[in-house]
C-alpha cells in the first residue's frame, strides 16, 4: 500500500467525505458555469472582439484558441450582436478598397 492511499484512509476515517449526490453535482456545475462565464465582461470581450472576428475569417479556430470569449458570446446577447455586426462589416467590406480622396 501507497503512503498516500494509507493517509487518505486516514484522513477519511476522521473527516469522511459526504457522498455527492446528482443535485449536488448538478448545483457545483452550475456554479462553475456561472464563474467561468463571469471570467471577462464585456468590455474587455469588446476589446478583443476585432481580433476574434479577424482569426475567424482566416479560418483559424477562434473557438479553440479563444473558449472564452466564445462563451462569452454564447451567453450575452449585447455581445453577440455587436460580434454579428463586426463581422458583418468585415465580410461584407473584405476585399473592397476605401478610397480616401
Amino acid at each position: 500500500m501507497k503512503i498516500k492511499n494509507l493517509f487518505q484512509q486516514i484522513r477519511n476515517r476522521f473527516n469522511p467525505q459526504p457522498e455527492m449526490t446528482d443535485e449536488v453535482a448538478v448545483k457545483f456545475l452550475k456554479v462553475l458555469e456561472q464563474a467561468r462565464a463571469e471570467d471577462w465582461s464585456c468590455t474587455d470581450i469588446y476589446a478583443r472582439l476585432d481580433e476574434f472576428v479577424e482569426n475567424e475569417l482566416k479560418g483559424v479556430d477562434a473557438e479553440r484558441i479563444a473558449p472564452l470569449i466564445h462563451e462569452h458570446l454564447d451567453i450575452c446577447n449585447e455581445c453577440c450582436e455587436e460580434y454579428e455586426a463586426l463581422l458583418a462589416v468585415v465580410e461584407n467590406t473584405k476585399g473592397q478598397e476605401i478610397d480616401s480622396s
